[in-house]
């Protein structure tokens, strides 16, 4: 399904690589030097910490995160526990088309 919606945009080139597999055993290893976005969408605490602690610090500054699951409690704890961890202190926003937040973010300034 992903890899249609890829194509059906041309967004599939041979600089989109696929990774299947769970976040903890993929994403350490993940052939991935910078982001200039990072979507997270993990729902649980264990999953959405391996995506900070191991894409956070690869996003650059005046990159966005988006964060798809912040109405879940164990995903808005990860983030708070890694944000407080990391000193990261700017403004969590959220999407103002939508009626209920779900879905934050935050752009990252140092």
């Amino acid at each position: 399904f992903l890899q249609e919606n890829f194509k059906k945009f041309n967004l599939l080139n041979d600089q989109v690589k696929f990774l299947k597999g769970f976040f903890s055993e993929t994403l350490p290893t993940a052939p991935i030097e910078k982001l200039s976005i990072l979507r997270l969408d993990g729902d649980m605490y264990e999953s959405t910490m391996d995506g900070l602690v191991n894409l956070y610090p690869k996003l650059s500054v005046g990159g966005y995160i988006l964060i798809d699951d912040w109405g879940l409690q164990p995903c808005k704890d990860a983030i708070n526990d890694y944000r407080a961890e990391h000193g990261i202190t700017e403004e969590i926003q959220f999407d103002p088309d939508r009626p209920w937040p779900d879905y934050a973010f935050w752009k990252k300034e140092k």
